[in-house]
């Protein structure tokens, strides 16, 4: 079980901070999911365990693996929670931490200055989520440069719900990079997905000079196209892209206007 704790200044949490902290904190937790157990979808199903709404508010996740005979919950749970209490300490990227994570993990400390505190707790273990891991964040991901590039890899983990993205997932590299593309991109991007891809575009890169983020301009791929996915390959790659239904309701409902 992994849980974020929220109080309120003079007892009062803001909705909007409430909610903006929590859909952070989630997709924080899948977000790790996909790197620890290396699927796109994610592998576990997170199920809410304890819901308390005055303050300080508590809300509770329990795992619930959706792969057989592998369960990632507790591995995912200690590494969401080691990975905030590494950029608590120091400005150093986690090991299952993507760029799309640090933003989260951003967003949420973000929220926190206008709470009295918030905290993200496993078990016994809690950290608090300050300006201090807002600023550590920020060191890692502020770029230093950009310019137009390219990387290669394979097209995965598919975004489309808060933005457009993918990640680009080459061995070179200890970590998946952000792609950023247009709404009109969608179907090209859909045709490639798990398949390597050359992708050009406005190449952000951190201090270290590691990219980490690209503005795509347009991506070509290094190896014929494949059949398309499946339905069943296409769920949980493409999360609330048809108002929350999965892939295969939608498509059903077309069929049967």
């Amino acid at each position: 079980m992994i849980g974020i704790q929220l109080a309120g200044k003079k007892n009062n949490i803001p909705a909007s901070v409430f909610m903006r902290s929590l859909n952070s904190f989630y997709d924080l937790i899948n977000d790790v999911d996909s790197m620890v157990s290396k699927q796109s979808g994610g592998s576990v199903r997170w199920e809410l365990a304890t819901l308390q709404k005055s303050s300080p508010a508590v809300v509770e996740f329990v795992g619930q693996s959706r792969i057989e005979k592998m369960d990632y919950s507790q591995a995912i749970q200690e590494s969401v929670f080691e990975g905030i209490e590494q950029l608590a300490e120091r400005p150093e990227q986690p090991q299952f931490y993507s760029y799309s994570a640090l933003t989260k993990v951003k967003r949420m400390a973000e929220q926190a200055q206008f709470l009295k505190w918030l905290t993200v707790y496993t078990g016994n273990r809690r950290v608090v989520v300050d300006k201090r891991v807002s600023n550590n964040v920020e060191y890692i991901i502020g770029y230093e440069s950009k310019s137009l590039g390219s990387v290669r890899g394979s097209l995965d983990a598919l975004m489309v719900h808060r933005g457009h993205e993918f990640r680009v997932w080459s061995p070179k590299r200890p970590r998946p990079i952000t792609c950023r593309f247009s709404k009109e991109m969608l179907p090209e991007v859909i045709a490639h997905i798990k398949q390597q891809v050359e992708v050009i575009g406005e190449l952000h890169r951190n201090q270290k000079g590691e990219p980490t983020l690209v503005d795509v301009q347009e991506f070509r791929p290094l190896e014929p196209v494949k059949a398309s996915p499946t339905i069943e390959e296409m769920c949980g790659l493409v999360p609330d892209l048809y108002g929350g239904q999965p892939l295969k309701d939608y498509l059903e409902e077309l069929r049967n206007g």
